[in-house]
Order: C-alpha cells, then sequence, then structure tokens
C-alpha cells in the first residue's frame, strides 16, 4: 500500500468533486433561501385562514349567545347590539389610520 496523496486523483472524482461544490453553494445561498421563503408564506397563509375561521365562528358564537341568554328571541336586538359593536370597532381603527400622503401635481 502507498500512499500518494491524491497526486493520482481520478479525473471524474476531481469533476464530480467540483460539481457537488458548486451544486452546495447554489443550494446554500439560492435554493434554501427560497424554501424557508415558501415555508413562511405557506404558514402565513395557513395562519390567516385559521384566524378567519375563528373570526367567522366567534361571531356566529356571539350572535347566538346573545339571541339565546340576552335578548331571548328577539334576533333583531341580537343583530342591532353585534352591528354596533362592529361600528365601534370599525372607528377605532379609522381614528388610528394616518392621512395619505399628498402628491403634488
Amino acid at each position: 500500500m502507498s500512499e500518494n496523496n491524491g497526486a493520482d486523483k481520478d479525473p471524474v472524482d476531481i469533476l464530480l468533486g467540483g460539481l457537488d461544490r458548486i451544486l452546495d453553494n447554489v443550494h446554500d445561498r439560492i435554493v434554501r433561501p427560497l424554501l424557508i421563503l415558501t415555508r413562511y408564506i405557506a404558514f402565513g397563509f395557513l395562519l390567516t385562514c385559521l384566524v378567519l375561521v375563528m373570526l367567522i365562528a366567534g361571531t356566529i358564537g356571539v350572535l347566538r349567545f346573545s339571541n339565546v341568554y340576552i335578548f331571548q328571541g328577539y334576533v333583531w336586538a341580537s343583530y342591532l347590539a353585534l352591528g354596533a359593536l362592529f361600528v365601534v370597532i370599525g372607528l377605532l381603527i379609522w381614528r388610528r389610520r394616518s392621512p395619505a400622503p399628498v402628491r403634488k401635481k
């Protein structure tokens, strides 16, 4: 057994080793950030859908609860109270907005 310290390496091994290093760099610099970005987008979409479903279910639950236990059958009063709550929330959000910048002509 003789040691040649890589002097007689196969040219195919050298070529494939270089290709492997190039592909590792491409994966580390391009593919991995894209995978992370798509993961954030997918989880953000799922979280948005979950929050939307929870808001809808919560609104229906509040409406049914107020119809049965608070206003005892007066459906219009339940809708009026929920509508007033949404108007108040909308007005509070409207107060927090910042004015749009004026464009110069």
